[in-house]
């Protein structure tokens, strides 16, 4: 009986750590994307390089990601004279005017870009709304955050200092 609770506990921690979220790639190159700016043009990740730049996948039925949004807006302030920049990633919100117009509404003040499914399986983050990366300086992972822990913006503050922090 003691080897069959031990086989027992063994699967039940494998199939536990296969259940786990994927890694965070953390140190890896941030996958590439041009993506409809809701203002207009496309945007891409590579017009951010030499910047260290947050990007959060959102929605706007998602209501931790709308909470955060005052939070970010204040981030982005702080933080926007020290190269950092600001990016929302909006996935699975409606049409460009819907969206536009609940941007308005809830005073969005940092870019916004359209998503696109394939994005979402580039970076791992199918788990849920929202996944919040911080990219350094040449484009890599710095930091991944799922969801909104508390806590979350100090460790954001955090993760941008330490990415600033890295010479070129």
């Amino acid at each position: 009986m003691p080897s069959l609770r031990f086989a027992l506990v063994v699967c039940l921690l494998a199939v536990g750590a296969a259940c786990g979220a994927p890694p965070a790639q953390i140190n890896t190159q941030a996958p590439a994307f041009d993506l409809q700016n809701v203002a207009g043009g496309k945007t891409s990740l590579a017009s951010y390089l030499g910047k260290v730049v947050v990007v959060d996948f959102w929605a706007t039925w998602c209501a931790p990601c709308i909470k955060e949004i005052p939070e970010y807006t204040d981030f982005y302030a702080k933080n926007k004279a020290r190269g950092v920049e600001m990016v929302g990633v909006i996935f699975d919100s409606g049409e460009p005017a819907e969206i536009e117009e609940f941007l308005q509404k809830t005073k969005v003040a940092y870019t916004q870009l359209l998503g696109e499914d394939d994005l979402l399986d580039k970076y791992q983050a199918k788990q849920g709304f929202p996944t919040t990366f911080v990219i350094g300086k040449k484009g890599q992972i710095v930091k991944k955050f799922l969801g909104s822990p508390p806590g979350k913006f100090e460790g954001l503050q955090k993760a941008v200092d330490a990415a600033l922090a890295i010479s070129e």
